[in-house]
């Protein structure tokens, strides 16, 4: 086998994670008690189906990590994974920072990965400088034939955002990293 490529994952935030687990169940759990304890109408229906639409969409498509390469990004979500080659007709934008945070020095979101009409979110909350300048370094196939991912749009994050494997276990941060 060859050599492992050069790659580097980002983390999405805890708060996103368990916030987004906890609103699809609540939502869930209150149509299914509805249907349970008043049967099938028009709300407890709307309610129920949302609820578990819901609880899909977090097990299924938000990313706890991606992790990026030259020749992709490997999204990983709670129950599957997802490996996205480069295309040509793809570009790398920021996601619109979360409505519901209170923090006022938040001004970017995470990355998303656009591909025609359709978005991938890749991680939630913008990455560090040092983050940011190794996913340019491995996006950036401008250089050699074939997929040209589109990095025009995207705006470098705030120096002070902290690493996004800060709160994740030490097998997550790079080598020579610090402590926490």
């Amino acid at each position: 086998m060859g050599a492992e490529q050069p790659s580097i994952t980002l983390h999405s935030t805890w708060r996103f994670l368990i916030g987004s687990t906890i609103g699809a169940g609540a939502v869930a759990t209150a149509g299914t008690y509805g249907v349970d304890a008043a049967g099938f109408n028009l709300i407890t229906t709307v309610l129920f189906v949302a609820g578990w639409i819901f609880v899909a969409v977090v097990v299924l498509d938000l990313p706890v990590a991606s992790t990026f390469s030259s020749t992709g990004v490997r999204r990983r979500m709670l129950l599957r994974r997802q490996f996205l080659v480069w295309q040509p007709s793809d570009s790398l934008v920021r996601a619109r920072p979360s409505v519901v945070r209170h923090e006022a020095k938040l001004s970017q979101g995470g990355l998303v990965l656009r591909r025609g009409r359709r978005k991938y979110l890749l991680v939630d909350k913008a990455e560090s400088a040092d983050e940011f300048a190794v996913v340019i370094d491995l996006v950036d196939t401008s250089g050699s034939p074939g997929a040209v991912v589109d990095l025009t749009s995207l705006s470098a994050p705030p120096s002070s955002a902290p690493p996004t494997w800060l709160y994740r276990r030490r097998r997550w941060r790079p080598d020579g990293a610090l402590g926490r």
